[in-house]
């Protein structure tokens, strides 16, 4: 049976890419250990590695922001444990284009 979690976790990607996407955020992924761990970590993907490494300075920020989504969503916000930039640029060159193999 899949952790109910993870449909809280589905149901936040749309408001955080509508809340990121002004910044050039085109995917949101998690990163999570359920049920052995009741934390998350939440992964925003840009098109290029230049808007990833614009975000990178606002790490504080963006976890805020993702916390706040998640608590809207049923989530609790503390176990929003970080947030990861990654850009389709990095993970097409250095991960074959698997997102799977650069969230390992």
């Amino acid at each position: 049976m899949t952790d109910p979690r993870w449909a809280l976790l589905q149901d936040m990607k749309p408001a955080l890419l509508r809340r990121f996407g002004e910044w050039g955020v085109l995917r949101v992924e998690y990163v999570s250990a359920f049920p052995l761990q009741d934390d998350a970590w939440v992964w925003l993907g840009t098109a290029t590695d230049a808007e990833r490494d614009a975000l990178t300075g606002t790490k504080p920020r963006l976890l805020s922001e993702a916390r706040r989504i998640a608590e809207h969503h049923g989530f609790p916000a503390q176990n929003v444990s970080g947030v990861s930039v990654q850009s389709e640029e990095t993970v097409a060159r250095d991960f074959e284009g698997s997102w799977f193999y650069a969230l390992r």
